[in-house]
């Protein structure tokens, strides 16, 4: 068993298959799944599977990945959205995860990503009083999350 990491309330998490340096995520235990800031979201229809293209930030490059699903989002209004989900992996507390991430449009927010609790629950005690506990240099083997389901 792998003892539980302490992170505070935002960490710099590494996101390796985007190609994009480390971004200040903060960590939300009354979000359910993370979401990752991306712009001019677009669905491609294509066989053999739906892709997603999208920017990491207005005017950058376009990040293409394979469309893994839709998740039902309710904000903290009540309001329910779909919204896109890929897969790609995290790197946090020296370790990694293959996780599912869901896109939105987070330009007017403050934190570009959101850590969910449903990725936190796989072995993250949160220290709310803390922040940025973490470098991103790794000093443990690569740890495989299961599905989020």
């Amino acid at each position: 068993m792998i003892r539980p990491a302490i992170v505070g309330w935002r960490e710099w998490v590494g996101l390796p298959e985007l190609s994009r340096p480390p971004i200040l995520a903060k960590i939300d235990t009354g979000a359910w799944s993370n979401t990752l800031h991306a712009a001019d979201i677009e669905i491609i229809e294509s066989s053999p599977e739906t892709r997603i293209r999208f920017r990491l930030e207005e005017g950058s490059r376009w990040t293409e990945r394979p469309l893994h699903r839709w998740r039902r989002i309710r904000d903290t209004g009540g309001h329910e959205t779909m919204r896109p989900v890929i897969t790609t992996t995290i790197e946090i507390a020296s370790r990694d995860f293959d996780v599912e991430v869901c896109l939105a449009d987070r330009s007017q927010l403050k934190h570009r990503m959101i850590l969910g609790r449903n990725f936190l629950r796989l072995g993250f005690v949160v220290n709310p009083s803390r922040q940025c506990i973490h470098t991103m240099i790794r000093s443990e083997d690569r740890i495989e999350m299961g599905s989020m389901d």
